[in-house]
Protein backbone atom coordinates (compact mmCIF):
# COMPACT_ATOMS: atom_id res chain seq x y z
CA UNK A 1 0.00 0.00 0.00
CA UNK A 2 2.95 2.14 0.88
CA UNK A 3 4.17 1.87 -2.81
CA UNK A 4 0.88 2.84 -4.20
CA UNK A 5 0.94 6.15 -2.01
CA UNK A 6 4.32 7.17 -3.02
CA UNK A 7 3.51 6.18 -6.72
CA UNK A 8 0.18 8.68 -6.48
CA UNK A 9 1.92 11.53 -4.59
CA UNK A 10 4.76 11.56 -7.59
CA UNK A 11 2.39 11.26 -9.98
CA UNK A 12 0.51 13.95 -9.06
CA UNK A 13 3.27 16.33 -7.94
CA UNK A 14 4.69 15.88 -11.54
CA UNK A 15 1.26 16.20 -13.36
CA UNK A 16 0.96 19.25 -10.78
CA UNK A 17 3.99 20.75 -12.43
CA UNK A 18 3.23 20.57 -15.73
CA UNK A 19 -0.20 22.42 -15.24
CA UNK A 20 -0.48 26.74 -15.76
CA UNK A 21 -0.07 28.82 -12.78
CA UNK A 22 -3.43 30.85 -11.68
CA UNK A 23 -4.16 33.69 -9.46
CA UNK A 24 -4.26 32.27 -6.02
CA UNK A 25 -7.08 34.55 -5.14
CA UNK A 26 -9.64 31.80 -7.01
CA UNK A 27 -9.47 29.62 -3.31
CA UNK A 28 -10.32 30.55 -0.12
CA UNK A 29 -8.22 31.54 2.71
CA UNK A 30 -7.62 29.92 5.54
CA UNK A 31 -10.04 32.42 7.43
CA UNK A 32 -12.83 33.18 5.17
CA UNK A 33 -15.84 32.86 6.35
CA UNK A 34 -17.94 33.12 3.46
CA UNK A 35 -20.71 31.03 4.17
CA UNK A 36 -21.84 34.12 6.66
CA UNK A 37 -23.29 35.71 3.27
CA UNK A 38 -25.64 32.89 3.34
CA UNK A 39 -28.19 34.24 5.79
CA UNK A 40 -28.16 38.34 6.25
CA UNK A 41 -25.99 38.62 3.76
CA UNK A 42 -26.43 39.73 -0.10
CA UNK A 43 -27.29 36.28 -1.60
CA UNK A 44 -31.47 35.40 -1.34
CA UNK A 45 -32.65 32.25 -0.65
CA UNK A 46 -33.33 29.86 -3.78
CA UNK A 47 -37.12 28.39 -4.01
CA UNK A 48 -37.36 25.10 -2.92
CA UNK A 49 -37.28 23.53 -6.29
CA UNK A 50 -34.01 25.40 -7.19
CA UNK A 51 -32.40 24.12 -4.01
CA UNK A 52 -33.36 21.03 -5.27
CA UNK A 53 -31.83 21.18 -8.39
CA UNK A 54 -28.77 22.55 -7.06
CA UNK A 55 -28.26 19.55 -4.90
CA UNK A 56 -29.50 16.85 -7.91
CA UNK A 57 -26.32 18.53 -9.58
CA UNK A 58 -23.89 18.18 -6.34
CA UNK A 59 -25.39 14.60 -6.28
CA UNK A 60 -24.73 14.17 -9.84
CA UNK A 61 -21.45 15.50 -9.41
CA UNK A 62 -20.56 12.99 -6.42
CA UNK A 63 -21.98 10.19 -7.84
CA UNK A 64 -19.28 10.88 -11.16
CA UNK A 65 -16.39 10.95 -8.49
CA UNK A 66 -17.28 7.75 -6.52
CA UNK A 67 -17.74 5.85 -9.98
CA UNK A 68 -15.02 7.43 -12.24
CA UNK A 69 -17.34 8.44 -14.53
CA UNK A 70 -14.65 10.97 -15.58
CA UNK A 71 -16.14 11.45 -19.22
CA UNK A 72 -19.26 12.61 -18.09
CA UNK A 73 -18.29 14.91 -15.83
CA UNK A 74 -17.37 18.00 -17.93
CA UNK A 75 -21.12 17.69 -19.26
CA UNK A 76 -21.70 18.70 -15.51
CA UNK A 77 -19.69 22.17 -16.33
CA UNK A 78 -20.24 25.09 -18.69
CA UNK A 79 -17.96 24.99 -21.63
CA UNK A 80 -15.46 27.45 -20.03
CA UNK A 81 -16.07 26.16 -16.30
CA UNK A 82 -12.71 25.46 -14.20
CA UNK A 83 -12.14 22.95 -11.07
CA UNK A 84 -9.83 24.32 -9.02
CA UNK A 85 -7.99 22.28 -6.01
CA UNK A 86 -6.85 24.77 -3.18
CA UNK A 87 -4.01 24.16 -0.54
CA UNK A 88 -5.14 26.07 2.85
CA UNK A 89 -1.48 26.05 4.13
CA UNK A 90 0.47 26.76 0.51
CA UNK A 91 -1.55 29.90 -1.28
CA UNK A 92 0.47 29.20 -4.46
CA UNK A 93 -0.05 25.18 -4.71
CA UNK A 94 -2.87 25.21 -6.84
CA UNK A 95 -4.37 22.53 -8.95
CA UNK A 96 -6.56 24.29 -12.09
CA UNK A 97 -8.29 22.41 -14.50
CA UNK A 98 -10.51 23.63 -17.42
CA UNK A 99 -13.54 21.94 -18.14
CA UNK A 100 -12.36 20.48 -21.57
CA UNK A 101 -9.20 18.92 -19.56
CA UNK A 102 -11.19 17.21 -16.56
CA UNK A 103 -11.90 13.78 -17.75
CA UNK A 104 -8.04 13.36 -19.16
CA UNK A 105 -6.86 14.61 -16.08
CA UNK A 106 -9.01 12.21 -13.57
CA UNK A 107 -8.46 9.33 -15.59
CA UNK A 108 -4.56 9.94 -14.77
CA UNK A 109 -4.86 11.06 -11.53
CA UNK A 110 -7.03 8.56 -10.07
CA UNK A 111 -5.20 5.37 -12.28
CA UNK A 112 -4.29 3.82 -8.71
CA UNK A 113 -7.54 3.74 -7.70
CA UNK A 114 -8.68 1.54 -10.35
CA UNK A 115 -5.00 -0.02 -10.28
CA UNK A 116 -6.18 -1.84 -6.84
CA UNK A 117 -9.44 -2.14 -6.99
CA UNK A 118 -11.09 0.35 -4.66
CA UNK A 119 -13.52 2.92 -4.53
CA UNK A 120 -14.25 6.31 -3.41
CA UNK A 121 -17.39 7.14 -1.50
CA UNK A 122 -18.10 11.49 -1.27
CA UNK A 123 -20.55 12.14 1.85
CA UNK A 124 -21.96 16.00 1.39
CA UNK A 125 -23.00 17.65 4.45
CA UNK A 126 -24.05 21.46 5.89
CA UNK A 127 -24.99 22.73 2.30
CA UNK A 128 -25.61 26.38 2.09
CA UNK A 129 -27.22 27.57 -0.93
CA UNK A 130 -27.77 31.13 -1.95
CA UNK A 131 -28.91 32.94 -5.23
CA UNK A 132 -27.38 36.38 -6.49
CA UNK A 133 -29.58 38.64 -8.60
CA UNK A 134 -28.03 37.51 -11.67
CA UNK A 135 -29.95 34.69 -10.97
CA UNK A 136 -26.69 32.45 -10.36
CA UNK A 137 -26.11 30.44 -7.09
CA UNK A 138 -23.92 30.21 -4.79
CA UNK A 139 -23.01 26.98 -2.68
CA UNK A 140 -20.70 26.11 0.14
CA UNK A 141 -20.33 22.59 1.79
CA UNK A 142 -18.88 19.99 2.75
CA UNK A 143 -17.03 16.67 1.96
CA UNK A 144 -15.76 13.81 3.52
CA UNK A 145 -14.00 11.08 0.78
CA UNK A 146 -13.26 7.59 2.06
CA UNK A 147 -11.63 4.92 0.39
CA UNK A 148 -12.45 1.41 0.35
CA UNK A 149 -10.66 -1.37 -1.28
CA UNK A 150 -12.82 -3.92 -2.35
CA UNK A 151 -14.04 -7.17 -0.46
CA UNK A 152 -10.62 -5.83 1.31
CA UNK A 153 -10.42 -3.38 3.51
CA UNK A 154 -12.96 -0.92 5.43
CA UNK A 155 -13.23 2.10 4.51
CA UNK A 156 -11.00 4.69 5.84
CA UNK A 157 -11.20 8.43 5.72
CA UNK A 158 -9.51 9.62 2.65
CA UNK A 159 -9.92 13.72 3.26
CA UNK A 160 -12.12 16.18 4.46
CA UNK A 161 -13.20 19.72 2.51
CA UNK A 162 -14.68 22.56 2.30
CA UNK A 163 -16.41 22.77 -1.63
CA UNK A 164 -17.56 26.15 -2.67
CA UNK A 165 -18.99 26.38 -6.50
CA UNK A 166 -20.98 28.57 -8.60
CA UNK A 167 -23.55 27.15 -10.95
CA UNK A 168 -25.70 28.56 -13.73
CA UNK A 169 -28.58 28.11 -15.61
CA UNK A 170 -27.49 26.18 -18.92
CA UNK A 171 -29.91 25.85 -21.41
CA UNK A 172 -32.68 23.83 -19.15
CA UNK A 173 -29.39 22.02 -17.07
CA UNK A 174 -27.48 23.36 -13.85
CA UNK A 175 -24.14 23.55 -14.40
CA UNK A 176 -20.63 24.45 -12.64
CA UNK A 177 -19.14 27.84 -13.59
CA UNK A 178 -16.22 27.04 -10.57
CA UNK A 179 -15.90 24.41 -8.28
CA UNK A 180 -13.33 24.71 -5.53
CA UNK A 181 -12.05 22.22 -3.20
CA UNK A 182 -10.26 23.19 0.01
CA UNK A 183 -8.97 19.92 1.84
CA UNK A 184 -8.72 20.44 5.68
CA UNK A 185 -4.97 19.68 5.59
CA UNK A 186 -2.24 21.70 4.46
CA UNK A 187 -0.38 19.58 1.03
CA UNK A 188 -2.09 18.27 -1.79
CA UNK A 189 -2.88 14.84 -0.73
CA UNK A 190 -2.95 11.64 -3.14
CA UNK A 191 -2.58 9.42 -0.39
CA UNK A 192 -5.48 6.52 -1.76
CA UNK A 193 -4.45 7.99 -4.79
Amino acid sequence: MKAFKMFGAVALFSWLAALPAFAASECPGANDMGWREFRGGPLIAPTPEERGAVIDLLSQYAWRMDNRDFNGLPSLFVDDGHYYHCDPGNANAVLAISAGSLAQQFQTMFANLAATNSSATRLLSNILIGKTKDGNFEVAFSVQVNIQTIGVSAAHLDYTAKIYATITKDGDLLKFVVLKVAPAQSGIQASAR
